[in-house]
């Protein structure tokens, strides 16, 4: 029997071509969702922390009292300041009237392609970012010398021993920790700790909301959410000296600055701007047939107490 082939048949015919584009490019920080947004005026905020306090003293009954000395602060303030994550999207005219004519926005989606990159950039700044201007601040250039736990030059397993011990160094709510975050093989690590008691226990899981208004189940560790982020380094040296060129990686731990600018963190922008991501529209190109639209955000991640994070570094498996 003679019968037209595929080939020849698929010079009539029109394949269905999906609408929109299927985001193949993903990482996975729920964290950033719940970080708090910080309104600023003027060009930075500035923090003024303890260097000791006034002096005390117990006292018998009638004795002088020797106890004069003021409190005195740090000679230099945490300087917090915004930086700008900025690119164009460009299109032509031509490219655009044409998509546009079989129904496809192409402006729009170059543009959401742009945002997504503006966010997934302070993402990854906040993981590795250097914090020299205009670079983004990141948990490990504002991490405190002071917050690390026990060096481990050789590289260390996650046990629940280190976690306690990242924990009690977060202490600017008193004691209280908000978050945990590790990248995902840490996570896998910590879920073998916890199949080795049995299982998760039940209260080791919680549900938070998220930002599309569901919720997301994660696992705890005593009450505190721990979140995956798949932005932060798995190549650190030992002791989290560098962000490269090794084999280890960081768990962190901290809170959530509650709007005092005294306990946690957040991330910061200046007041009258938008609070995440803007769009302008630039408009026509000079000396091409093309339009361009500014996608940009103005912004930085700041530790308002540096008692407020900690960090457990070497982990190696």
């Amino acid at each position: 029997m003679a019968t037209q082939s595929l080939a020849e048949a698929a010079k009539l015919i029109r394949n269905d071509l999906v609408r929109g584009v299927a985001e193949d490019i993903i990482d996975l920080n729920p964290w950033f969702a719940e970080l708090r947004m910080d309104s600023m005026e003027g060009q930075s905020v500035t923090v003024p922390r303890e260097a000791s306090l006034g002096t005390a003293q117990v006292l018998a009954v009638g004795s002088a009292i020797t106890a004069k000395a003021a409190a005195t602060f740090n000679d230099t303030d945490a300087v917090f300041q915004p930086t700008k994550i900025i690119g164009d999207a460009e299109l032509d005219d031509l490219v655009r009237a044409t998509s546009a004519s079989a129904g496809t926005d192409q402006a729009a989606i170059e543009i959401a392609s742009k945002a997504k990159s503006v966010g997934r950039t302070f993402q990854q700044g906040i993981a590795t970012g250097t914090g020299v201007m205009p670079q983004i601040n990141s948990l490990h250039s504002l991490v405190y010398s002071g917050q690390y736990t026990t060096s481990a030059p050789t590289g260390q397993a996650l046990s629940f021993i280190l976690l306690d011990e990242m924990m009690d160094l977060v202490l600017s709510k008193h004691g209280i920790v908000d978050w945990i975050q590790m990248p995902a093989r840490t996570i896998r690590s910590y879920k073998a700790l916890l199949r080795a008691l049995g299982g998760t226990p039940g209260d080791w899981v919680m549900n938070i909301p998220y930002a599309n208004g569901r919720e997301r189940t994660v696992i705890t560790y005593e009450g505190t959410p721990i979140f995956k982020n798949t932005y932060l380094s798995v190549v650190e040296t030992a002791d989290g000296a560098a962000l490269t060129g090794g084999a280890y990686a960081s768990v962190w731990g901290g809170v959530w600055d509650d709007g005092t600018r005294k306990v946690g963190v957040a991330a910061i922008y200046p007041k009258n701007t938008p609070v995440g991501i803007g769009v302008e529209l630039i408009g026509a190109q000079e000396e091409y047939d093309g339009r361009i639209w500014r996608v940009k955000q103005y912004t930085n991640f700041a530790v308002y107490n540096r008692r407020g994070i900690a960090r457990l570094t070497s982990i190696n498996n």
